[in-house]
């Protein structure tokens, strides 16, 4: 999660969604997804974020979103290996102070406020609505299992008009632990009551496929910029560009 991606990234993501691998046999053969947890950019385009970093920052926007990023995910996962944990808006101010004093760019209350609010004013992707639809209607039960913060999640669902199609979210603020902490990815597991094999995850991120894989999720890895896998000799079943990748992983597609 925490996707600020360099423009040359951005251009990649734009391209058409074409479905990179197949469902394993192993998995088709498997018990039948009965529901589905979502990381936030499957479904929310983080690129919202990115625009507001150059419109915010200027000339420096680009190395200034991406150092952002890289400083975000750095004290998620310290704070989750030291035992600790702050949301994710209060982590976010924090990388976003480093990242200012860093590049030497001066940023005022209401610019810091604009940026991290970004992550609360995102659009969907435009292939998610026909695939949501389409996801309930197979009787799927879905919900958000993600690094941002519920009310984070709540404001991006109601801005879209599709929080009708989801459970409440499972934000990491429930367990005190980010993503890819176990306990994290457990919150499905305690939600729904349902066995783990019967539970699908659609990451964004391939660090959180590789995540949720080994914690025993079949995972659909949303591609959507088309950066390489991580080689840690784990594959997700499914790695698509777009949301089809989740209607194959449940069956549908």
């Amino acid at each position: 999660m925490f996707p600020l991606l360099p423009r040359r990234t951005l251009l990649i993501g734009a391209a058409a969604s074409t479905v990179a691998a197949a469902l394993p046999a192993r998995a088709a053969a498997a018990a039948p997804i009965r529901a589905i947890g979502f990381d936030g950019f499957p479904i929310f385009d983080p690129r919202g974020v990115a625009a507001r970093v150059k419109a915010i920052v200027g000339d420096k926007g680009e190395a200034f979103a991406a150092q952002w990023s890289a400083k975000l995910f750095g004290y998620s996962w310290l704070e989750t290996a030291a035992g600790r944990y702050r949301d994710f808006r209060t982590t976010a101010g924090a990388a976003l102070r480093h990242t200012a004093a860093a590049m030497q760019v001066t940023l005022s209350d209401a610019e810091r406020a604009a940026l991290v609010g970004a992550y609360d004013a995102l659009d969907v992707w435009p292939d998610v609505r026909p695939a949501l639809e389409t996801l309930r209607g197979a009787g799927i039960r879905l919900a958000f299992l993600s690094n941002l913060g519920a009310d984070s999640l709540t404001a991006n669902m109601r801005r879209n008009d599709i929080a009708h199609y989801f459970d409440p979210p499972l934000s990491t603020d429930r367990v005190s632990a980010f993503k890819p902490s176990p306990k994290a990815y457990a919150m499905a597991l305690d939600a729904w009551d349902i066995p783990r094999e019967q539970i699908g995850f659609a990451a964004f991120g391939g660090w959180d496929a590789v995540g949720a894989t080994w914690f025993g999720y079949r995972t659909a890895w949303v591609n959507r910029f088309g950066v390489p896998a991580e080689p840690l000799g784990v594959e997700p079943a499914i790695t698509s560009r777009g949301i089809e990748g989740v209607l194959a992983l449940a069956g549908l597609a």
